[in-house]
């Protein structure tokens, strides 16, 4: 059972990330981008290191939600696009309250604009 629940972690993980990345930024996004991405994005280094900010953004949230003791059994892929602020909770829980935790402590991150999330809630027993 727990294969099939990283399995479909993994799958939805997949999934969102394709979604996240394959966004292009629009001139309203692209106004609002901190100036260090949008001097990264314009100076040779482009994608890669638009995709090294995101991963850092997204560890530095995900490591806020790992702290939080009322989400720390839970598994969360958190997945953060750090020009936009946006942050995508994606993963499984095991109590409706983790969801709201999570989110509140993903949204207290600085950087953080919008949360969205994907969170599924696993019953136990089956």
């Amino acid at each position: 059972m727990k294969r099939m629940h990283s399995w479909l972690a993994g799958c939805m993980a997949v999934l969102i990330s394709t979604a996240l990345y394959a966004q292009t930024s629009t001139g309203a996004d692209a106004a609002t981008a901190s100036p260090n991405t949008a001097n990264a994005a314009t100076q040779g280094g482009g994608k890669k290191v638009m995709r090294a900010e995101n991963r850092r953004f997204s560890t530095t949230v995900q490591r806020a939600i790992y702290k939080d003791h009322a989400v720390s059994d839970a598994d969360i892929v958190v997945f953060g696009n750090a020009s936009t602020g946006q942050v995508t909770l994606a993963g499984f829980i095991s109590d409706p309250d983790q969801e709201q935790a999570a989110v509140s402590t993903a949204g207290k991150v600085a950087g953080v604009k919008n949360v969205t999330s994907k969170l599924t809630l696993r019953e136990e027993g089956n």
